[in-house]
């Protein structure tokens, strides 16, 4: 006899409405990571907020995406307003991707918040600017790790916005950064210490800390 399978709800999924699929995603694929995107606006106000919609696209060439949606989380109505994140990053084709390390993570919950266009979260929430190499967009200071980055694409998938962007410069700070190990050049741990270990998204206003770590090695790697 075949094992019974738990009861399960079943729906096709234009059954449910642009909101409850967004909400019913955003609580079930857990644990994500968060990008803490900095850009810059036309009129030089500084402008940084998480988007855990997010991850790498390609190492080579080293490309990095996240989703940017409308404000307020409205998926239903046809009258959605930008974020400020889609408006900079139009503008002038620049952003940075800042780690979002428990170190910052009152700070970094708090630029969530919708403000004016003419509002730095930088300025509001008392965070410190850290100037840029190669793009005008500031960095977050205190964050373990930020890739600067120029836009690649931008892709319209109805309410929200899927946008890589290239990295072209990346700085790490010192005391995540491993050099160089087996002829690897360039490494870095960002578990040896609480305060570098990023924060993780799950659903609805829950966040995780990276706390119990296993190993599990493949045959063939990684290490």
């Amino acid at each position: 006899m075949p094992t019974a399978l738990p009861p399960t709800i079943s729906l096709p999924a234009t059954d449910l409405e642009p909101s409850e699929m967004y909400f019913l995603l955003r609580d079930s694929i857990i644990p994500r990571p968060i990008a803490w995107v900095s850009t810059i606006s036309e009129a030089g106000v500084s402008n940084v907020a998480p988007f855990s919609f997010f991850n790498v696209c390609c190492p080579s060439p080293p490309v990095l995406g996240f989703s940017c949606g409308p404000r307020g989380d409205n998926h239903n109505d046809e009258k959605r307003v930008a974020k400020d994140t889609l408006i900079n990053i139009r503008a002038n084709g620049e952003f940075a991707v800042n780690l979002s390390p428990e170190a910052l993570f009152d700070a970094m919950v708090d630029t969530a918040q919708d403000l004016p266009h003419d509002v730095s979260e930088f300025t509001r929430f008392g965070l410190k600017e850290a100037p840029s190499t190669a793009i005008r967009p500031p960095r977050v200071a205190g964050t373990p790790v930020a890739y600067e980055c120029r836009l690649r694409d931008i892709i319209d998938l109805g309410a929200n916005h899927w946008i890589m962007g290239e990295v072209v410069h990346v700085h790490i700070a010192e005391r995540v950064h491993r050099g160089t190990r087996e002829g690897k050049r360039h490494r870095v741990d960002l578990l040896e210490d609480h305060a570098t270990r990023p924060i993780a998204r799950l659903g609805r206003a829950f966040y995780a800390r990276l706390r119990e770590i296993e190993t599990r090695k493949r045959k063939d790697g990684p290490n």
